[in-house]
């Protein structure tokens, strides 16, 4: 799985599940994002994996605009918002060994997203991220 995390919100706003964790996983999980919000990123962060860091993904981006910014090696403290989200993600998903086809994982993942973004509340924004964006989005518009 990749996600894309808007870091202002915290909401997922792109992801892709695949079999391989490769630079089309990561292309695309940025092309979901880019479809579901309308819009590109000034910057794309991500740490120094090979999918991140390949000439393809970094390309894509660079020749959109966006800004390519990855963490220093070794230093997850500098990619926060991907490592809190993974982190509560697993522990929340629970046990997915007992599911019997990659269908059922997606169903359990994409639940698992849909949860995190609309119902679970986040700590620092005291609401969900898609609440967080809708009041966000609704003040700018007035």
């Amino acid at each position: 799985m990749a996600t894309v995390i808007d870091a202002y919100t915290r909401e997922i706003v792109g992801f892709a599940l695949s079999r391989r964790h490769n630079r089309h996983l990561v292309k695309s999980a940025v092309l979901d994002a880019m479809k579901k919000r309308s819009c590109l990123p000034d910057y794309f962060h991500s740490d120094q994996g090979s999918e991140y860091q390949s000439y393809e993904h970094a390309d894509f981006l660079e020749k959109l605009g966006v800004k390519v910014s990855m963490s220093k090696k070794g230093s997850p403290w500098q990619n926060p918002y991907q490592e809190s989200f993974y982190s509560q993600f697993k522990f929340e998903l629970g046990n997915f060994n007992s599911l019997e086809n990659d269908g059922q994982l997606a169903e359990v993942v994409y639940r698992q997203i849909y949860y995190y973004n609309n119902k679970r509340i986040h700590s620092a924004l005291k609401m969900s991220p898609g609440q967080f964006y809708q009041l966000v989005t609704s003040r700018s518009t007035d």
